[in-house]
C-alpha cells in the first residue's frame, strides 16, 4: 500500500488524533497485581481537552451522549473517597443479608496475573440480581425485607453515582486508543466495562484515589477489545505499538503544517526509517461488505463497489445464452428423461433430488432413475455436438 493510500484511509480518524497527554505530577501509587507501576491517572484539564476534541468531530449520537455527561459534576477527592467507602459498606451489609438467607456468592477471580486466586471482590450485578430475586419471593420477614430494600436502593444509587462521575475518564482514555478498525463508541463501551470492574474490585483502604485505580482497568478492557478486533492476519504486539506511534506522529506532523513524509514520521516516532517504511506497506484493516456507510444504515460498502468487481457483463450474457440453449435441448428429450433431469438438477423447482426421491415420485426403482439420467445426458451430448 502506498503512503498516500495509507494516509487517506485514516483521514477521518487522523483529524481527531491529539497529542500525547502530558504526565501529571501525582505521586507514584502502590503497585500490585491489579495496579501496574505504569498507571497514569488523568487530571481534569486532560478530561476537558479530550471531551472538546471528541465533541467537535462526533456524530449526533456521540454529541448527545457527551451533552449528558457535561451535566454530571465530577467528584472531588474527598467526595470520591466518601462514595467508595459508603459503597463498600453497603455491599458488605447486602452480602451479609444474602448469606444469612443461605445465598452464597462466588468471589471474582483476579485477572492479568499468574496466580489467578480470589480477589475478595464480588460481582455487583450478581449481588443486585440475588437481592431482587429474594425480594420477589416475598418470604422475608418484614424487618429484613425493609432493610434489604433500603440497602439495595442505596447501594444502586452510590454505584450509579460512581459510574456516571467517571464516564468522562473513560472517554479520555478511549481517545488515546482510537483505531480505524474499531468504532470509537465501541471503545467507550469496552472502557465502561473496565470502569465497572474497577468499582467491584476497589478497596478504599488501598490508600489512593479510585480514578487512579480505574485508569488501568479501563485501559486494559480497551486494549483487549483492540486485540479481539485485530486483522485476519494477527500482528505482533510490537508492530501494533509502532503503528499506533505512527498514527499519532501523522497527526502531530500535520498539526505543525509539515508533510507526513517517511523521514518526518521516523523523526517523531524515534523509529528507523526502514521500519517506518515497512510498517506503512502493511495492508489496512479488513472490513465487511455489509457494513453500513451512511447514518441511516441503509447503504453498505457493497452498494458502492465497482460493478466489475461484482460481475462481468459479457460473462452474464454468455451464461444466459447457454442456459437458453440448455432449456431447448432438454425440451427435446423424451418426457421421462426430461422429468428425471428437471428433478435431479432442480431446473424447475430449484430443488435438487436424489435418485431415490426421483424413483419414489415416478414409481421407479432407484437404479432405473439412474439409468434414465445417464440416457438423458448422452442424448444432450449428441445434441450439443
Amino acid at each position: 500500500m502506498s503512503r498516500e493510500n495509507f494516509y487517506s484511509r485514516d483521514e477521518e480518524w487522523l483529524k481527531d488524533t491529539d497529542e500525547q497527554f502530558p504526565r501529571n505530577n501525582l505521586p507514584e501509587e502502590p503497585t500490585g497485581p491489579d495496579v501496574p507501576p505504569d498507571t497514569e491517572p488523568l487530571d481534569p484539564a486532560e478530561l476537558s481537552a479530550a471531551e472538546e476534541s471528541v465533541s467537535e468531530s462526533s456524530s449526533t449520537p456521540m454529541q448527545t451522549y457527551l451533552k449528558h455527561l457535561y451535566r454530571l459534576e465530577l467528584l472531588t477527592p474527598e467526595e470520591e473517597h466518601t462514595t467508595t467507602c459508603l459503597l463498600r459498606e453497603l455491599e458488605d451489609k447486602l452480602i451479609a443479608l444474602l448469606q444469612k438467607r443461605g445465598i452464597e456468592l462466588v468471589q471474582l477471580r483476579s485477572e492479568g496475573v499468574e496466580q489467578r486466586g480470589s480477589t475478595g471482590a464480588y460481582d455487583h450485578g450478581l449481588i443486585i440480581a440475588r437481592a431482587e430475586d429474594l425480594l420477589a419471593e416475598r418470604k422475608l420477614p418484614q424487618r429484613d425485607r425493609s432493610s434489604m430494600q433500603s440497602l439495595l436502593r442505596r447501594f444502586q444509587e452510590q454505584r450509579k453515582k460512581l459510574i456516571q462521575c467517571n464516564l468522562r475518564l473513560v472517554i479520555a482514555i478511549a481517545k488515546r486508543f482510537r483505531n480505524p478498525s474499531v468504532p470509537f463508541i465501541d471503545l467507550i463501551q469496552e472502557g465502561n466495562v473496565g470502569l465497572m470492574k474497577a468499582i467491584e474490585r476497589f478497596k478504599p483502604q488501598m490508600g489512593y484515589r479510585f480514578s487512579t485505580y480505574a485508569y488501568w482497568w479501563i485501559q486494559q478492557e480497551i486494549q483487549l477489545a483492540l486485540r479481539r478486533n485485530d486483522d485476519l492476519v494477527r500482528q505482533p504486539a510490537n508492530v501494533q505499538d509502532d503503528l499506533r506511534a505512527i498514527y499519532r506522529a501523522i497527526g502531530q506532523v500535520r498539526a505543525e503544517g509539515l508533510p507526513a513524509s517517511d523521514e518526518n514520521l521516523a523523526k517523531y516516532t524515534g523509529l528507523d526509517l526502514e521500519r517506518v517504511q515497512s510498517l506503512l506497506k502493511l495492508p489496512g484493516p479488513t472490513g465487511s461488505l455489509d457494513e453500513p456507510v451512511t447514518d441511516d444504515q441503509n447503504s453498505t460498502r457493497l452498494d458502492y463497489a465497482p460493478a466489475d468487481e461484482l460481475f462481468n457483463t459479457d460473462e452474464l450474457v454468455t451464461n444466459q445464452e447457454l442456459a437458453q440453449r440448455l432449456r431447448e435441448a432438454v425440451a427435446r428429450l423424451p418426457a421421462r428423461q426430461r422429468t428425471v433431469l428437471n428433478l435431479r438438477y432442480g431446473l424447475v423447482s430449484d430443488r435438487d433430488c436424489s435418485f431415490r426421491v426421483i424413483g419414489e415420485q415416478l414409481g421407479l426403482s432407484q437404479e432405473r432413475a439412474r439409468q434414465l439420467h445417464s440416457d438423458a445426458l448422452r442424448q444432450l451430448k449428441r445434441q450439443w455436438r
